[in-house]
């Protein structure tokens, strides 16, 4: 119980990992949260992909060099077609990034702001892996389900 609120209880929590970073995962199905807090750093782009063993379901990819964040997955290896949005991120800014499995869709919140609603291609059910790479530092990253 936190401050007397609900209580949340974590599957997976890790704090300031080493950039790339690997979380394993038992499915990321109705109601399931990834929640990041992290810090884009000076480099052109990164990402967090959300893995089945043979596909990603969501890569979420801010690039700096382009202006834009990059939702996309994958079928059988093959990339598909990209949603792009605005990019809402700065460099060297902190921020509290959120995923959140609702039945078919994985909605994006961006400092507890709804940013964008991705339909999954790939049932996210068989997630087994939470990739995040490139120029980012995790301060922290929390899995719930």
């Amino acid at each position: 119980m936190i401050g007397g609120g609900v209580g949340i209880s974590f599957r997976n929590e890790f704090f300031n990992p080493q950039t790339p970073v690997n979380i394993p995962v038992q499915g990321f199905s109705n109601g399931s949260r990834l929640r990041l807090v992290l810090l884009p750093t000076n480099e052109s782009r990164f990402q967090v992909n959300l893995r089945t063993p043979d596909d990603i379901v969501l890569h979420f990819n801010p690039r700096f060099d382009e202006g834009a964040v990059v939702n996309n997955s994958t079928q059988a290896g093959g990339w598909e077609s990209e949603d792009r949005h605005p990019n809402p991120f700065e460099q060297n800014k902190i921020y509290t990034l959120e995923f959140v499995s609702n039945g078919g869709i994985i909605t994006i919140f961006i400092n507890g702001n709804h940013f964008a609603d991705f339909v999954e291609r790939t049932p996210s059910h068989g997630v087994h892996l939470i990739e995040i790479e490139g120029g980012v530092h995790v301060h922290s990253a929390h899995v719930s389900h």
